[in-house]
């Protein structure tokens, strides 16, 4: 308790010199509190699924990492972890280059754009962090949202991609790089399967020619 103590002690310490705002020294606060509170309760008991949206408490960590409480779109489960990419409010002051599947398609940006004009459950226009996925326990859940984003739709699917992308690169392009070989040889495929499909028309022909004419030589002639 008293190493506990001396530590807490220059916590404050260094908190008071860096002079935190209210807003920070707030959700620095919240976050301890529900890591104690929460650390040793059972595990939450609900059923969670890819492309869910939660409100999670991130607890504290370093720059650049997410901090404290945020939104969160579901993307792993297993288990009682989820695979979380964390969700804040756009700023186009701030991030002046996000990507945008519409707007903004070729940029390389770790943001992704959400417009609130896409979808219903957000408010205002979103950016969804694409390289900072985060490994959490269903604890962190606070409460869910309205809205997900379905698994089967063309932007779940691009947000996968772009995130495996930024993770493993070098993978990525070996996948790409397969998808395309499996791609072309399917076309060889296609090409080669209806060339044989001519051919074993042509030959059924050929034969039933082929028959017609011995048919013809095996019958009577007349005198």
């Amino acid at each position: 308790m008293k190493d506990y103590l001396n530590a807490q002690s220059k916590t404050n310490e260094i908190i008071v010199n860096n002079a935190l705002t209210n807003d920070e020294l707030n959700r620095f606060s919240k976050a301890d509190y529900r890591w104690a509170d929460s650390r040793n309760k059972p595990f939450q008991k609900r059923t969670v699924k890819k492309g869910e949206i939660y409100q999670f408490e991130f607890g504290k960590n370093y720059f650049p990492e997410m901090s404290y409480e945020h939104r969160g779109l579901v993307i792993g489960v297993k288990q009682k972890l989820l695979y979380v990419l964390p969700i804040f409010s756009y700023d186009s002051s701030k991030h002046t280059d996000v990507y945008h599947p519409v707007d903004h398609p070729n940029s390389k940006s770790d943001m992704f754009l959400l417009k609130s004009s896409d979808f219903s459950f957000i408010s205002h226009d979103s950016v969804l962090k694409l390289n900072d996925l985060r490994t959490v326990s269903i604890n962190r859940i606070l409460y869910a949202q309205n809205g997900r984003i379905d698994p089967s739709s063309d932007t779940y699917k691009k947000i996968e991609e772009l995130a495996l992308l930024k993770y493993f690169p070098s993978f990525y392009h070996t996948y790409e790089q397969n998808r395309e070989t499996i791609k072309s040889l399917n076309e060889q495929l296609n090409i080669l399967t209806n060339e044989k499909n001519a051919l074993e028309e042509e030959s059924n022909k050929l034969r039933a020619e082929i028959a017609s004419l011995n048919s013809q030589q095996d019958s009577p002639q007349d005198n």
